[in-house]
């Protein structure tokens, strides 16, 4: 645990309960890399929230943010999120109250899309003009995981079209990776319509659900120790698909509203990691399980 305990005194890592965080720490670590799983929200979680003090596109932004769509619908955008987002962010209303108003958002998101005259030959110029970046180090964990054949299953309410065109213009949509999302429909032409819905519209709080339905079941079935990133509450619940796990450790990314969020953050994430725009942590972790995987299979050699 050299690795991960070393990055336990940085000062961007925040922990409530270090005994338990430790002993869920040793049990992924000495499970090795065969009994292991990463399950992710994208949008800023594997995405950079902000860098030199300017905001990052998410997958939605990429696409809404595209300057050559019509300025109608970017002033439509607008005000759809500057009505919704202060709500997403808000720690004092409840879950219950939020989520028929987060369906709302996307709803309305996804009727603004029609009028948006995107065509998903679009796509590979929108990511390379859009400001989004993945965190530091993120080619680094998803390539080693991928090496070590360790799952990693990306689940995000954002536009999977958009995301898997970010990770491919990034090098990191590996074989490994499954990755369950809003995907959107087309027309014959290839214009967008809107988003398939034959599925039902992922939030970040029905992500529960999602993996359950469309995740890979079966090629997960001795993947009992989870490693959960995300960056909201709602995040929380993507391991509740996960049939009978061992140990889940939970890494929330806090990206804003620091102050007002923290000690909420750490009475609900095992770790959190305070304004980090890197993949140290999970980096970290990561070696150290891989570590011990290595001195097993010396010892059986010798």
């Amino acid at each position: 645990m050299e690795a991960v305990l070393d990055m336990m005194q940085d000062r961007r890592v925040e922990v409530a309960d270090m005994t338990k965080v430790q002993s869920k720490l040793q049990q992924i670590i000495s499970g090795g890399p065969d009994h292991l799983q990463f399950i992710v929200d994208f949008d800023y979680t594997l995405s950079r929230a902000h860098k030199d003090g300017k905001l990052v596109d998410c997958s939605w932004g990429v696409l809404e943010n595209f300057q050559e769509l019509p300025s109608d619908y970017h002033k439509k955008v607008k005000v759809v999120k500057d009505k919704y987002y202060p709500i997403e962010i808000d720690m004092s209303i409840s879950l219950e109250k939020k989520i028929p108003i987060m369906i709302e958002w996307y709803k309305k998101a996804n009727g603004l899309l029609s009028e948006s005259g995107v065509n998903r030959s679009w796509f590979p110029r929108m990511v390379a003009e859009s400001n989004c970046e993945l965190r530091d180090d993120t080619n680094l964990l998803l390539n080693r995981l991928n090496h070590a054949r360790v799952p990693v299953l990306v689940l995000s309410a954002g536009l999977g079209d958009l995301i898997s065109h970010i990770m491919s213009h990034f090098g990191v949509l590996h074989g490994n990776t499954t990755l369950v999302s809003n995907f959107l429909d087309y027309d014959q032409e290839g214009k967008v319509v809107g988003l398939k819905e034959d599925d039902g519209l992922i939030h970040m709080y029905n992500k529960s659900e999602s993996i359950l339905k469309r995740s890979q079941g079966d090629n997960y079935a001795d993947r009992k120790n989870v490693v959960l990133l995300g960056d909201s509450l709602g995040d929380l619940k993507m391991a509740d698909g996960v049939k009978d796990p061992n140990v889940v450790l939970t890494v929330g990314f806090l990206n804003k509203n620091i102050e007002e969020s923290l000690e909420t953050y750490k009475k609900n994430f095992d770790i959190v990691l305070v304004d980090d725009q890197t993949m140290d942590f999970p980096n970290a972790l990561v070696t150290d399980v891989l570590k011990v995987s290595a001195v097993a299979a010396s010892s059986v050699t010798v």
